[in-house]
């Protein structure tokens, strides 16, 4: 979306909400009521709607930490206590920055969207069409920052008018009435938006096929809160609909698998990749990045240490490893995720996962410092590798034999990872397979954390495992539907030649199985905690596959409610604190 960050404009907001007023960003001395009358306002308004999520939250490691940190899939580098509160549980409290910042944020763009949604009917357009885009835009962003509140903080205040002055009270809302306006919402969107932003020019606008991919997210995500089996069959069928309707028309949605799992985080894809549903920007052009010289840092959070090592230097196809140092801000996989995938016959993991660093310099001869780094014997010092050759190799494998007397640097599963936690062995746990989905190569130096890469929040894939569920769980539900579903993207997965072995049956079906799958296919794509709390396991698959944390408590599955709200509104007892904190 490189052109919508020119136009952003401040509105009045709530004190608690971390606000600020449209005075303050006016020169003109108009007020919201003016601004926002015509056409040109209410598409500034829309566009400060999208800011948050790129300059906030997607790019960043907060919104990380809060989505796929404290999970069964990745652990702190070196097990260190960076971000401990999101990605540990550990000294998670009303008072964490990251709590107040994501709350504050997030009804900031409700906020945007009520303002909108209220005046847009009075606002003349030129082109009919553009103003029912930006209705539907208005009410998917509204749902989307609604889904975010909703699962991380619980049965909060829900706003559905523009606060234009603080409020000093507030009143829990049952999760119901949330899920019920987010569905209502995405109706509208589906109704309103078109197959293409307007302008077309515009990426990263939400469309309709973004609209039917979020009410499938919403709808079994609702499925969680249900206590009859009718409810939640209504729910999973309502999933699977809006799901397979994507599926089912994906030419007139202009959206599409790629033949391999290689293509989809093809940096050359990026922006431009016809699976992704929708998709926050960033920008090569600084001006219109909400942050400028500071946009996407993915690519920096998922990087193993390799610079300095066995000769190698820091270079653009290998990526920016200055996180990956013990104490650092950067995620490892857990043992766990890395052994889903089976890479004789899936070949996601050698397309996603790097193992293997080749020699990026002309020559170099082994050193005492670096044979002692990897515990390799003293008379291979002086041993030369020249460019190209293998250097290091961080391995899911357990390799046997004589390991140390390879001429490269080799450390396999049992050295990163001591039975299910990660080593103390501090020779040995920065360096690890590491995921690739996020890569930059086209940082403007090697060893910079401004990336340029738009992040992709959904796609196609997503898709086919949110009807396959469905119809897995539903009551009557068709698990040959499901079965075939699952296998479209397992026989993409398949290495070549091992198509049939990807395929599954009926009987693998079941939500183990599914979040299996979920996991091998979504890792690193900001979905894991929600997935893991839908489907009621986020407590005991952290438990089960990530013994490294060891301070989550059932009652996590709710953030605390961030303490300066409380401090501020004048019913803080009535409101409550989530239980537990």
């Amino acid at each position: 979306m490189r052109t919508l960050y020119k136009y952003i404009i401040g509105i009045g907001l709530a004190g608690i909400l971390g606000g600020c007023s449209l005075e303050e960003h006016n020169p003109g001395g108009a007020t919201a009521d003016v601004v926002f009358s015509t056409e040109n306002g209410i598409n500034a308004l829309v566009n400060s709607a999208y800011v948050n999520f790129a300059s906030q939250f997607y790019g960043r490691e907060d919104i990380l930490m809060l989505t796929e940190g404290g999970t069964d899939l990745w652990i702190n580098i070196a097990n260190s206590g960076y971000g401990r509160q999101m990605t540990k549980y550990d000294g998670l409290v009303a008072t964490t920055g990251q709590m107040r910042n994501t709350w504050n944020r997030l009804y900031e763009i409700v906020n945007y969207c009520n303002a909108g949604l209220e005046r847009i009917v009075e606002v003349p357009f030129t082109d009919e069409n553009e103003k029912n885009a930006r209705i539907g835009e208005l009410s998917f962003l509204r749902a989307y920052a609604y889904w975010h509140l909703v699962e991380q903080f619980g049965d909060i205040d829900l706003r559905t008018e523009e606060t234009k002055t603080a409020v000093l009270t507030a009143n829990r809302s049952p999760i119901s009435a949330f899920y019920d306006l987010m569905l209502s919402d995405l109706d509208i969107a589906i109704a309103n938006l078109p197959v293409t932003p307007i302008p077309a020019t515009d990426q990263g606008r939400a469309t309709k096929k973004a609209a039917y991919g979020l009410k499938a997210r919403v709808a079994i995500t609702r499925v969680a809160y249900e206590s009859s089996a009718s409810e939640k069959d209504k729910y999973y069928k309502m999933a699977s609909e809006a799901a397979q309707y994507v599926i089912n028309n994906q030419a007139e949605l202009q959206v599409s698998l790629y033949d391999t799992p290689e293509e989809v985080f093809r940096p050359a894809n990026n922006k431009n990749n016809k699976e992704a549903m929708f998709f926050i920007t960033h920008s090569t052009i600084n001006s219109l990045n909400p942050q400028p010289n500071n946009p996407n840092r993915l690519h920096i959070w998922f990087k193993a240490k390799y610079s300095a090592k066995a000769g190698m230097v820091v270079d653009l196809p290998y990526g920016a490893d200055r996180n990956s140092k013990s104490g650092s801000m950067c995620f490892m996989p857990t043992r766990h995720l890395l052994e889903l995938y089976d890479e004789e016959m899936d070949r996601r993991y050698s397309d996603w996962f790097r193992e293997e660093y080749y020699l990026n310099v002309n020559s170099y001869a082994w050193t005492a410092d670096d044979l002692a780094a990897f515990e390799k014997p003293e008379s291979m010092k002086g041993t030369v590798l020249n460019r190209g050759d293998l250097a290091l190799l961080f391995t899911k494998k357990k390799i046997t034999g004589e390991k140390r007397d390879l001429p490269y640097a080799l450390v396999d599963i049992d050295d990163t990872y001591d039975g299910d936690r990660v080593s103390t062995n501090a020779r040995f746990n920065v360096h690890f397979p590491a995921l690739m989905k996020h890569d930059d190569p086209d940082l403007p130096e090697a060893n910079s954390q401004a990336g340029s890469k738009d992040v992709i929040v959904m796609r196609l894939a997503e898709m086919y495992l949110i009807a396959a569920e469905a119809e897995t769980l539903m009551s009557g539900g068709n698990k040959a539907l499901a079965k075939d579903l699952v296998n479209v993207l397992r026989e993409r997965a398949a290495v070549p030649g091992k198509e049939n072995d990807m395929l599954i049956t009926e009987s693998d079906l079941d939500i183990d199985f599914l979040l299996e799958e979920r996991g091998r296919e979504l890792c690193g794509e900001h979905i894991r905690w929600f997935d893991l709390k839908r489907t009621g396991k986020l407590y005991s698959y952290v438990q089960a596959y990530n013994k490294d944390i060891t301070t989550m408590q059932p009652y996590h599955v709710n953030r605390p409610i961030p303490q300066q709200f409380l401090d501020v509104i004048t019913n803080p007892q009535e409101f409550g604190q989530n239980d537990g904190y």
